[in-house]
């Protein structure tokens, strides 16, 4: 044979062992015993990160990586730290599967990837600086933050601080108070029970449906968009809408008081006890009651 042709098919060959050798996968599969009180802090560089719930004390950690990196689980005290050495990076995701118990507190830093959450009854603090947070759960105090990726919630049961920077926030069945700050999205907010509200973003629209208690103080704005806002029947608040470019609408007969000339409206529902402020500079305000279109 051609010694050409030899070299050639050697060099082939050895380019296609060593694209199967980087391709491949290890696993790691984990447990340890957790003391009660214990908390998981997870710092994952590059690849997504699943959080679900058992009812052992102890931490399970199931990770996927395409080198042989070594994921370290650290107990020190009531803290269960979870990463791997050397760090992960975009070329060399690693992907965690980590089981909790359900009251475990929780912090997760990531950089390049998901976090997902289910099934916690526990406070939380997640970041990401590229990807989205889903959470599914939670109590205390869920503190969510990310740059490049939406943040999602479904039924927490305590107070949530979400801020997004390029993605939307949507907040949903939340049994707690709530601050959603975006820049570049939307904030929804669909089934909320809480005294202090604040639903505010740059360029995109707010709405909100949920309660408005005697006690409370609810604020909604927006630059440029839109506020939908869908109110009980029988909520007694004092309304101050504000606006440059904007406009006001309401599904009910209100009567108007103008606070500041062209730029400010206020008007009162029932007892007038709560506060609702609303301001767009460039939109529509829009108020209704519940089961009005």
């Amino acid at each position: 044979m051609n010694p050409t042709r030899v070299l050639l098919l050697a060099a082939v060959a050895w380019g296609t062992l060593g694209a199967t050798a980087r391709a491949q996968t290890y696993q790691t599969d984990r447990t340890v015993e957790t003391p009660p009180g214990a908390r998981l802090h997870v710092e994952n560089p590059a690849g997504d990160v699943t959080i679900r719930t058992w009812g052992r004390s102890a931490v399970r950690v199931q990770a996927s990586h395409r080198s042989n990196t070594r994921v370290e689980i650290q107990t020190r005290g009531p803290l269960v730290q979870v990463g791997v050495q050397p760090p992960g990076h975009p070329g060399n995701p690693v992907s965690y599967m980590v089981t909790v118990p359900a009251d475990m507190p929780i912090e997760v830093h990531v950089i390049h990837g998901n976090v997902d959450v289910a099934g916690t009854r526990a406070p939380m603090e997640i970041d990401a600086v590229h990807g989205t947070i889903r959470v599914q759960g939670g109590a205390g105090t869920l503190a969510l933050a990310s740059v490049q990726g939406a943040i999602v919630v479904t039924g927490a049961r305590g107070d949530v601080k979400a801020e997004s920077v390029n993605q939307g926030i949507d907040l949903t069945d939340i049994r707690g108070d709530i601050t959603a700050e975006a820049v570049n999205g939307r904030v929804r907010l669909s089934g909320i029970d809480a005294r202090r509200v604040t639903g505010e973003t740059v360029n995109g629209s707010v709405s909100y449906q949920g309660s408005i208690r005697s006690d409370g103080w609810y604020r909604f704005s927006t630059h440029n968009g839109s506020i939908d806002l869908v109110v009980p029947a029988d909520a007694g608040a004092t309304f101050t809408a504000s606006t440059f470019n904007g406009t006001l609408e309401t599904g009910f007969p209100v009567t108007l008081r103008e606070a500041k000339q062209g730029k400010q409206f206020s008007f009162t529902l029932g007892s007038g006890d709560a506060r609702v402020e609303l301001e767009s500079f460039n939109g529509t305000m829009r108020i209704r009651r519940t089961g009005e279109p």
